[in-house]
Parts: structure tokens; C-alpha cells; sequence
């Protein structure tokens, strides 16, 4: 009868410690870099929340009709760049932090 290890196979004993890790256990919270912010994403970002505010304004709220969309249209207008230039500089962030750690790494 072949013997099994309870504690996890050899390969995920890595570590000095010999603990067993979870796989991906290094690779922190994302597996995968960012997306790079565009105006595209910013638009429909947009319009998924000026859907939400016309919604909750005339069904919930029950604002006026003309009330309602005229504050669609600023949020809509305001909302586009506020939200590309937050992801760029967020982006600029993560590209910095990671370069710095690569560069400490080496």
C-alpha cells in the first residue's frame, strides 16, 4: 500500500521553513498586471453610473424628470476625466512601485 503524505507533496515545500504554502501563495493579491486606463473604460464606467443615478433618481428618489437628466448630463461630463486621470495616476503608481521592486530585487 503506497504511503500518502498528509501534510502536501514535496513541491510546495519551497520555503526554509518547510511549511507548505497555498499555491500562487507569492504572486500577492492580483495574478496579473493592471489594465492600462483609457477613455474607453472611463466612458463606460460613465455610463454604467449615470445609469445608476437616472434609476435611483426617478424611481427611488422620484426627482424631476427634468432635474434628473440635467444632472446626468454634469455627472456624465465630470465624471469621464476625473475617473481616467485617478486610474492613470493609479496606474503610474503601481508601474513605479513595481519598477522600484524590480530594481531592489536585482
Amino acid at each position: 500500500m503506497a504511503q500518502t503524505n498528509s501534510e502536501g507533496s514535496s513541491d510546495d515545500r519551497d520555503n526554509a521553513a518547510e511549511e507548505v504554502e497555498a499555491p500562487g501563495a507569492d504572486k500577492g493579491l492580483f495574478d496579473s498586471e493592471p489594465r492600462a486606463p483609457s477613455w474607453r473604460g472611463a466612458a463606460f464606467g460613465g455610463i454604467a453610473f449615470v445609469t445608476g443615478y437616472v434609476l435611483l433618481n426617478l424611481l427611488v428618489i422620484k426627482s424631476s424628470t427634468a432635474f434628473t437628466w440635467i444632472g446626468a448630463g454634469v455627472a456624465f461630463l465630470f465624471y469621464i476625466p476625473f475617473s481616467y486621470y485617478i486610474d492613470r495616476w493609479l496606474y503610474r503608481r503601481h508601474l513605479a512601485k513595481s519598477a522600484a521592486a524590480r530594481k531592489s530585487a536585482s
